[in-house]
């Protein structure tokens, strides 16, 4: 069900500049959204105790697929939609780890009970006394499963049942590559200044598999990580928190291209359709309508300038002649 919707949702045409301008697709996909997050939630309930949607036991210790999210108060009474998404896939992970502070929820406890009876079904919920806000998805991860491969997701999508095997097939044939379901392409000027971030093309339109330096990764869509695609820098301090609290991409872009991982986005075609929740707040609306994002990727440029002397976002002709 999930994937009728996922795929109705971006097969939308846009091909009218007048029902653009009449709001028409919006409508459809204000319809479509509505409609999803009434009878996902049902077909779940029906269907949760089918015995293949829990995850396998894996005993390694070593290049383990693990999915790593976090969430805060005002997703989580829905965050169980997105989690059973995660059971659903075609290729199963060998983990999901969900991380939260302790400062938004002192004990499990205190937890939705859908939430809490997954944990029967293979997730696990990790509280930690710090509140990273967006990072907490990945930080925690890297510290203590280092030898795993990560692949971070949002706690507001409906995941199809292919996402994780795309990302899985295209990071066996690119395993020197950051590997995306959504990504932008950034864009400069004739000099090679970054453009800004409102400007950047918005790859989820294209049918086609696409990598490169230029190539900007949201996390919602899922990102897979290769062991090590990460510079230290990026767990060992607390520093983001000062120079980019509301961007974890922005963070996690830098970091990988400082060890000169290019972004591959795979042909995943999907707008990332949303769990709805009341009151809910967007970071997206935050980071792009408020332009933080481009505050934040200036500082995060700074701050490796400084650090390292390298700028991430430099433009592919600038890393050419580097």
């Amino acid at each position: 069900m999930v994937d009728f919707f996922d795929c109705l949702y971006w097969k939308i045409p846009r091909k009218s500049d007048l029902f653009d301008k009449l709001r028409i697709y919006s409508m459809l996909r204000f319809f479509v959204r509505v409609l999803s997050n009434i009878l996902i939630p049902i077909y779940f309930r029906f269907t949760k105790y089918n015995i293949q949607y829990r995850l396998n036991s894996n005993n390694d210790k070593k290049n383990r697929i693990i999915v790593s999210l976090t969430s805060f108060p005002v997703r989580i009474n829905r965050l169980w939609l997105v989690v059973e998404t995660l059971f659903r896939q075609s290729v199963k992970p060998d983990m999901i780890i969900l991380w939260l502070s302790r400062k938004q929820f002192s004990s499990l406890e205190e937890l939705p009970c859908n939430l809490l009876e997954q944990q029967k079904r293979g997730l696990r919920i990790e509280l930690r006394d710090d509140d990273l806000r967006s990072h907490k998805k990945y930080f925690y991860m890297l510290k203590e499963y280092p030898d795993d491969i990560m692949i971070i997701v949002d706690d507001d999508i409906f995941y199809r049942t292919d996402m994780i095997s795309t990302l899985v097939a295209s990071y066996k044939e690119n395993h020197n590559s950051i590997i995306a379901n959504y990504a932008f392409k950034m864009l400069y000027d004739k000099n090679g200044n970054l453009l800004p971030y409102n400007k950047w093309i918005n790859n989820n339109y294209i049918s086609d598999s696409l990598c490169g330096y230029d190539i900007f990764f949201g996390s919602g869509g899922g990102t897979l990580f290769p062991i090590n695609s990460l510079n230290k820098l990026v767990c060992s301090s607390m520093d983001f928190m000062h120079i980019c609290p509301l961007a974890d991409d922005v963070w996690l872009n830098a970091m990988c291209r400082i060890n000169d991982y290019p972004v591959l986005r795979t042909a995943y075609n999907s707008l990332c359709l949303p769990v709805l929740n009341k009151n809910d707040i967007r970071l997206t609306t935050y980071n792009v309508l408020g332009e933080q994002n481009d505050i934040q990727i200036l500082s995060v440029r700074n701050y490796c300038l400084k650090k390292l002397g390298i700028d991430p976002f430099v433009s592919t002709q600038k890393r050419a002649q580097s």
